[in-house]
Parts: structure tokens; sequence; C-alpha cells
């Protein structure tokens, strides 16, 4: 009886911490608990999924080997070169940049810019008109950031 006990206690202490925010911190790489990757699932959960079925996120050093191919129900796609993409998209596809971590005015963020990407005169053209910032907070209890809200804005 004793044991069955311990178990459920266990498993109870288990459950109360997986309903906790999870603490976010901000290496991205090989890390899916950071910032980064919270920011770009954020940005997902606003996609219409009747319209959006693939993901363009721009490879930078702070994406990691091991960041999912499949967020909800969207497929992720990490890119170097955008001109095979574009032209596979009828030569205009979104591709979404991940902004550097920032602390600006007291808040913690990270920006998610979609920009709208077409080739022509053999360059990649990029233009955007916003984005959405993730902001972040520093939970003293939690030692580590936990996130706080977000917001489209525009240019």
């Amino acid at each position: 009886m004793r044991n069955l006990f311990l178990i459920f206690t266990l498993i109870f202490i288990g459950h109360l911490n997986c309903q906790g925010q999870t603490v976010l911190n901000t290496d991205g790489l090989n890390n899916l608990d950071n910032v980064f990757l919270f920011s770009l699932k954020q940005y997902c959960k606003s996609l219409d999924s009747l319209k959006t079925k693939v993901v363009y996120v721009r490879r930078d050093y702070f994406v990691g080997e091991n960041w999912p191919t499949k967020i909800q129900s969207f497929e992720i796609k990490y890119l170097n070169e955008y001109k095979k993409v574009i032209n596979e998209n009828g030569g205009n596809v979104t591709i979404v940049g991940i902004c550097p971590f920032e602390f600006r005015n007291g808040q913690f963020s990270v920006g998610i810019i979609p920009f709208s990407a077409t080739y022509s005169k053999r360059s990649v053209h990029l233009g955007n008109g916003g984005g959405l910032t993730v902001y972040f907070e520093y939970d003293i209890a939690k030692n580590g950031l936990i996130y706080k809200t977000e917001k489209w804005s525009g240019i």
C-alpha cells in the first residue's frame, strides 16, 4: 500500500509540473525549449491551415538542427537558398525570418517577420509589412524566461 501511495504521489507531482509554464532560454542550437522556437510556434498558431501548408523559415545561426519539421499541421522547411523554392511556388513565397533575441525598454522579445520573397534580375527581393513580436519576462522564482504576450505590428 505504501508503494502504491508513493507511485500515485510521484505521478501527481509530475502532472502538476506539466501544467506550469515552461522556462525558456536563449540557446537556439539543439534546444527545443528556447525563445526562438517558441516564437515560431506562436507564429504558426496564427496561420490558416486551409491556406498554408508549408512554412519556409530562413536558416540563421540560432536555428538548430533538431528543430521540428512539423508544427501543428504545417510542414516546416528551413532554407539557406530561396531561388528554387520561389520558382516552385509560382514566383512568390513567404519566408519567415526569426530576429535575434532583444532586450529593449525593460522587455525581452523575439521578432518573427514574414517576408514576401520574389526572384527577378538574378536576385531575391524580400518585402515585409510588419510581423509578430513575442514578449517574455524573467521569472526570478523559476530562474528563466517565460512567455508574457505577443503583438502583431506593421511598418
